[in-house]
């Protein structure tokens, strides 16, 4: 029975065991199904994480080879645009020195018109020298030696006077050229006539051809001189004073009968000139005056000094401007290339024309042009 207590004992204790163990395991294995769960979790979390890394990885490496593209495109850009640059300086330098080229070509180009042209306007100054003719009037003295008082309702007469003017042309003889002018009109026609001539020099021989000549504009013009014997030209006017105060001026001035003036009937001003122009009423005072010529005023505590000189009304007439020929004159061309001096040429070509076997007689004029253009100057004969 003992021993039947003590086996029932036993096996209650085990049972107790038992019981307690199995309470403590599933203790155990609620805690380690939270762990679980919480590594589940974390793990969870983990995997998503790296999920989310591996994603900004590709993102990255994309954005990566994308900047590396842009990078090689801007690269790529840049060695274009220094390549194109390069070549844009190569052009410019090549242009430049084709402008300075250019430029230093048109520089010389610009100094050779220079120079020709300085030629031509020496050139044209020579000829203008030659063709200058100088024409002036005959000289004619004209003395007051008595006032002639006129009849009544009769003017005094002005002093006029009358010549005539003849500017003859000339012509230009170019090099080469030979002007003859003969006596006798029958010859220069026999020379023209015949054409052709040989004309012996020191080392060679020239054919020339003889020909007429015309000579240039000639202009034949009248011209008509009134000189006046009341109105007085009143010179060298002082710019600063006014035309009354001026005007008062002369009148008082000339008005004065201890220098020979007299009564006056007007005075008027071309200032653009400054002129004054003084109108008597008698004859006789503006020839008394004119042999003084020169006066003095004072105005504004200023001495001014004037000049006077007689009216003179000139007019031109009858202009008349006509071309034609010389009868007595010839042209000779084509003495070139001959060593002789003009002078010496001028002697050998009078001497050969003035022999009557070779078709001559007397030479009046001769003007030869070597290597140069001269004017020839000679009276036409206007019939």
């Amino acid at each position: 029975m003992d021993t039947k207590m003590e086996h029932s004992g036993n096996h209650l204790e085990e049972d107790l065991y038992n019981s307690e163990s199995q309470n403590t395991s599933k203790e155990c294995r609620g805690g380690l199904l939270g762990e679980y769960d919480n590594w589940k979790q974390q793990e969870d979390m983990a995997e998503k994480h790296r999920a989310n890394m591996l994603m900004e990885k590709v993102d990255a490496n994309d954005n990566k080879n994308r900047l590396q593209r842009q990078l090689e495109e801007l690269c790529n850009k840049q060695e274009s645009i220094e390549e194109e640059k390069l070549d844009r300086q190569n052009q410019f330098k090549r242009e430049l020195e084709q402008l300075k080229t250019g430029n230093s070509e048109l520089q010389k180009e610009i100094q050779e018109l220079e120079k020709t042209l300085q030629k031509e306007k020496d050139a044209l100054e020579d000829m203008k020298a030659e063709l200058q003719i100088e024409n002036t009037l005959p000289q004619k003295n004209i003395n007051f030696k008595s006032e002639e008082t006129p009849m009544d309702g009769e003017s005094s007469p002005d002093i006029s006077y009358k010549c005539f003017v003849t500017i003859n042309g000339g012509s230009i003889l170019q090099s080469g050229q030979t002007l003859l002018t003969f006596e006798d009109n029958d010859v220069a026609r026999s020379v023209i006539k015949k054409g052709k001539y040989k004309l012996d020099f020191e080392d060679t021989s020239v054919e020339v051809t003889a020909k007429p000549i015309n000579f240039n504009k000639t202009t034949q013009f009248e011209i008509n001189m009134n000189i006046s014997k009341k109105r007085l030209c009143v010179y060298n006017l002082p710019a600063e004073l006014s035309d009354e105060h001026l005007r008062d001026k002369l009148e008082l001035l000339f008005y004065k009968p201890s220098i020979g003036g007299g009564e006056i009937e007007g005075v008027q001003f071309d200032r653009s000139r400054d002129l004054a122009f003084i109108d008597f009423l008698q004859s006789g005072v503006v020839e008394r005056l004119a042999k003084q010529k020169h006066f003095e005023f004072s105005a504004h505590n200023v001495l001014h000094q004037i000049t006077v000189k007689p009216y003179i009304d000139m007019k031109l007439n009858k202009l008349q401007m006509f071309t034609g020929m010389s009868p007595k004159s010839v042209l000779l061309d084509g003495i070139k290339g001959v060593e002789e001096s003009e002078d010496d040429i001028q002697d050998i070509v009078q001497i050969f024309f003035q022999k009557p076997t070779n078709g001559g007689g007397e030479v009046e004029h001769i003007l030869h042009s070597q290597n140069r253009k001269r004017v020839a100057e000679f009276e036409p004969d206007l019939g």
